[in-house]
């Protein structure tokens, strides 16, 4: 191409007003934001649940009602209902089976977390690690002190979802509940069936 042709597209472009095309986040400070926000996310979660739970103006069995509440709402239970039964069970269940499943498990799960944590929550505790996981989860750990100089590590497993936070494992002592849960389901499923199975997470639940 001659000069002449050079130039004259060079005016040419110069015309049109060029489209700027935003620049995404870089991924390094995409992922510190991540884990910033996780990190108070779990703070919080931790200081709001032991507020609830040292409320004088509540009953007992009221204290523990709000609390399964806010377990609730800070857990993402539809995610942890699929995980922790097989897709191969899954598949198998009828719409009325899968219905009642998923009536019962969110009331099941925050009870037997309201049961592990609720004799934790309000002791001291200590942040000591955040670090991004897979799918772009931040794992979260934290160690309570629950006397005779002995502490406790809790992991939260943490998802953004548009840009709202969400427990979506906790791992305690090592042990992963999900994992666990997954386990016990898969083995109580295959000697009882999956009625047996519901049945034990309605009366559980109450």
């Amino acid at each position: 191409m001659s000069r002449v042709r050079i130039l004259a597209a060079l005016v040419a472009a110069s015309a049109v007003s060029p489209v700027i095309a935003q620049e995404p986040e870089p991924v390094a400070e995409q992922e510190v934001d991540n884990v910033e926000g996780a990190t108070q996310f779990a703070k919080s979660l931790i200081d709001e649940a032991s507020a609830t739970l040292a409320d004088d103006s509540l009953s007992e069995e009221a204290r523990l009602q709000t609390f399964r509440a806010f377990l609730g709402d800070k857990m993402d239970l539809d995610f942890i209902s699929r995980i922790v039964l097989a897709k191969r069970f899954r598949e198998d269940m009828s719409d009325a089976q899968n219905e009642r499943y998923d009536a019962a498990f969110p009331a099941y799960m925050t009870r037997i977390y309201s049961d592990q944590f609720h004799k934790i929550f309000g002791k001291p505790y200590t942040v000591v690690d955040s670090k991004p996981a897979s799918r772009g989860d931040v794992f979260v750990s934290t160690d309570f002190d629950i006397g005779d100089r002995k502490k406790l590590n809790v992991v939260w497993r943490i998802r953004n979802q548009d840009g709202e936070n969400k427990i979506v494992d906790i791992i305690v002592a090592g042990g992963s509940i999900i994992t666990l849960k997954r386990e016990e389901f898969s083995s109580f499923v295959a000697a009882n069936g999956v009625d047996a199975l519901i049945d034990r997470l309605e009366s559980e639940a109450a």
